[in-house]
């Protein structure tokens, strides 16, 4: 048999970017919160993903994440111990976290199980009374967590820069140790009462229900409401110094840099994010090939895209050696220059695309990661075509427009920069 392959020539790449977008059912419970049903028919699993207008930013004070890590603590008449027995029972998991503007309460399970589970967590979560005990031990843990990651070049790094940039709005509150002292059983139940029984935003189930379950587990959510009214987009006022953060003893720097920009309704959005790739979203970013596998000062550096209800932005994090500060900064700023005055190679446009469409279609595989896709359109107002207008850019982008991107959108001279160490 002869061998017609040339071994030395990798072979081409060839991804599709025709993604079969599903569209989720939309129910309403009887309050009128919105239930996104995704179809999962080729197994049990299933998902419930409640978000709640409850993030850290409707409190000054460190009450949105302790009262959410105390959701299921017990109620009047059963224990923390009891409900989480009962959860198991049924074969369930439950677990819940906190960002800026949202809540997270995710509930897994079978089908077959979803009629007995959900009436008792959903109990539990009603008539949830955040015992005084059980807030102690928490607070305690919470605080003694925070005081050993101030301890970190890269948190005092993140925290100082979050504080300045976004400085005067809700998203810099910087929560101290102390901070925990003072929230008490009353802060929590008001919380509770006011921003997560009035503040189901909505619903993302993933699963296979038959008509009568849907119907029953609709109910289940009838005395949860939304009525938050969500703040308006707050306007910004970064500052663009440097902020040197001090820590004796310390042995290495942590360097955050970057701007407020632009979340993903922006029309320059996809652009940016091909912008953002080269330069150091993935490992064989710029950053990265210069920094670690080149400088070897840093284990990682990488930049990213954020973004909260009211805005986006760009940061670029590493931690380094102290001796290799100054030079690492330099390296920064010359690879965003470079962004900004050379032509992006064909070869490592072609790579950075084939990585795209690929990340992409790695995303959109199975009804869990699609109804992942569909959650984050939605919530900012937005549907399926945001990803098939990504893809099209994607595909579509031209060195030239890179350059443009990185021009009007990555001035060294408008972004902050701060160090801790």
């Amino acid at each position: 048999m002869t061998d017609n392959l040339n071994r030395s020539q990798a072979p081409s790449v060839s991804l599709s970017n025709d993604i079969n977008y599903i569209a989720p059912e939309r129910h309403l419970t009887p309050a009128g919160v919105p239930v996104y049903l995704m179809r999962n028919e080729t197994s049990e699993a299933v998902k419930l993903e409640l978000i709640f207008d409850a993030g850290s930013i409707y409190d000054e004070k460190p009450v949105a994440g302790l009262t959410t890590g105390m959701l299921l603590a017990g109620t009047e008449d059963k224990t923390m111990a009891e409900i989480n027995d009962m959860i198991d029972d049924h074969g369930g998991y439950f677990n819940a976290s906190v960002s800026a503007d949202y809540a997270y309460l995710n509930i897994f399970g079978l089908n077959e199980s979803m009629d007995q589970l959900i009436p008792i967590i959903e109990e539990a979560l009603y008539h949830a009374n955040f015992p005084e005990s059980e807030l102690i031990q928490l607070k305690a843990e919470r605080k003694q967590n925070l005081m050993v990651s101030l301890e970190k070049v890269s948190t005092l790094a993140q925290r100082s820069f979050q504080e300045h940039l976004f400085s005067g709005t809700p998203y810099g509150r910087i929560n101290q140790p102390d901070d925990f002292d003072g929230v008490t059983r009353a802060d929590i139940r008001n919380f509770f009462e006011t921003y997560f029984k009035k503040g189901l935003r909505k619903i993302n189930w993933v699963g296979n229900p038959s008509a009568g379950q849907l119907d029953r587990i609709l109910q289940c959510f009838e005395r949860w409401s939304n009525e938050v009214t969500p703040p308006l987009k707050v306007n910004y006022n970064p500052s663009i110094e440097r902020i040197d953060v001090k820590k004796a003893d310390a042995v290495q720097t942590g360097i955050r840099i970057g701007k407020i920009l632009f979340d993903r309704s922006h029309p320059d959005y996809h652009k940016m994010t091909v912008v953002n790739t080269i330069l150091g979203e993935y490992f064989g970013s710029r950053l990265m090939s210069n920094i670690r596998e080149d400088k070897g000062y840093t284990y990682g550096i990488g930049s990213y895209l954020g973004e909260n209800q009211s805005n986006g932005y760009f940061v670029i994090a590493t931690e380094v050696g102290n001796e290799f500060l100054a030079d690492t900064l330099v390296q920064i700023n010359a690879e965003i220059e470079r962004m900004r005055t050379e032509l992006v190679p064909a070869e490592e446009l072609s790579l950075v695309k084939n990585y795209l469409s690929g990340q992409f279609l790695r995303s959109a595989d199975g009804p869990f990661a699609m109804m992942d896709l569909f959650s984050m359109a939605e919530i900012r107002g937005l549907d399926y075509s945001f990803y098939q207008h990504a893809l099209r850019t994607i595909e579509g982008i031209t060195s030239e427009e890179i350059m443009e991107t990185a021009v009007t959108h990555l001035n060294s001279e408008e972004m902050l920069i701060v160090t801790a160490g």
